[in-house]
């Protein structure tokens, strides 16, 4: 288990070593040492045990085949079990939506632009993007013990992470990925401490200029059209699926001014069948309204959803359940599993400006 997220949460920003990050070896000893001195204490009372302290649990989520559920190899030693712990192939309950049948939402998300374009400036100060969510994806894997020619075994995970991501003005980026413990318990504790460590990364790369926002989005329906359907190497694309996909990629790299959400939002209404599902809460405790949108493309037919905060008119929230897939990606059945299939959810915690890569407000 990451015990060293799970401390840094408890902490609630208070970690005098925030900036550091210490190689898996070291935080494993640590850990090892600390379980040996609890075993020690024989005299410990009846159902003490570890102070864990769970940001109000993660409902379900993944990205899926291809584009939409992601497919991992996993290497794994000699005489390792294949696969991942059974702990975390459970789904997460989906966040419960309180409203009637689904209305046409596009008058009610431009209402809703119009309360965000009052909002202001996203907060922090320096030249560097930072964004800090946290959620569940559903991951295929495949695995082999080692062998020359092994046989593949296959198997599917929903794994709860907290992410943080740094974009700074040169292009220079690093994402954190923590996977976190399981969703329910079962397996061996061994195998969930392997699969843990392998999942923890941080990545830092340069982006290409294709891939970078301009340092001042446009705050205009047509500019923000452009700066989204030109993302990439591609050329320009200003179909829904695209400027949906390009907008989830904004909002998990940048922060948003109220004016600069206020256009994504318009870009939303105007290009895509929005629809309007009622008031939700997300796995925050965080209420909201959630709008819906079909996205179809070459690969699969999916439906994003998003939660708008009605005070401010911030994305609090986004998940995407997976309807149709190309079979020559994948198929659910392959795994156990069958549409719709929910299979990525996000909260965003916290986003806005700091001084440097790495850094946290």
């Amino acid at each position: 288990m990451d015990d060293l997220t799970a401390l840094r949460t408890a902490l609630d920003g208070t970690d005098p070593a925030a900036g550091t990050a210490p190689e898996p070896d070291a935080r494993h000893r640590a850990r090892a040492q600390a379980v040996a001195r609890l075993q020690e204490d024989s005299a410990a009372p009846a159902g003490a045990g570890l102070l864990r302290r769970r940001i109000p649990v993660l409902a379900a989520g993944a990205a899926a085949a291809a584009v939409a559920v992601g497919a991992v190899v996993l290497l794994q030693p000699s005489g390792h079990p294949a696969g991942i712990p059974a702990a975390y192939a459970a789904p997460p309950d989906p966040i419960e939506v309180q409203g009637g049948e689904p209305v046409d939402g596009t008058d009610r998300l431009l209402a809703l632009a119009e309360t965000a374009e009052d909002r202001g400036g996203a907060p922090g100060e320096g030249g560097v993007a930072y964004v800090s969510s946290t959620g569940t994806e559903l991951e295929r894997l495949t695995a082999n013990a080692g062998d020359e020619d092994p046989e593949e075994t296959r198997g599917y995970g929903f794994i709860p992470y907290e992410w943080d991501t740094w974009a700074g003005p040169g292009g220079e980026t690093r994402r954190d990925a923590h996977p976190r413990p399981p969703l329910e318990t079962g397996g061996e504790e061994a195998d969930h401490e392997w699969f843990l460590d392998r999942r923890s990364e941080s990545t830092e790369e340069t982006a290409p200029p294709s891939m970078r926002w301009p340092e001042e989005l446009p705050t205009d329906t047509g500019g923000m059209v452009e700066a989204l359907g030109g993302l990439g190497d591609d050329p320009f694309d200003d179909s829904p699926a695209n400027l949906v996909g390009s907008a989830e990629v904004l909002y998990g790299s940048r922060p948003l001014s109220g004016p600069e959400e206020a256009a994504v939002q318009r870009v939303l209404a105007e290009h895509a069948d929005v629809r309007y599902l009622g008031t939700a809460t997300d796995p925050l405790h965080r209420e909201g309204e959630l709008f819906s949108l079909r996205v179809e493309d070459d690969m699969s037919v999916s439906e994003r959803r998003y939660l708008y905060d009605p005070e401010d008119g911030s994305l609090l929230y986004r998940d995407a359940t997976l309807l149709e897939e190309d079979p020559e990606l994948g198929r659910a059945e392959d795994f156990g599993l069958e549409y719709p299939l929910l299979s990525e959810q996000v909260s965003y915690v916290w986003s806005g400006w700091v001084k440097g890569v790495g850094e946290r407000p």
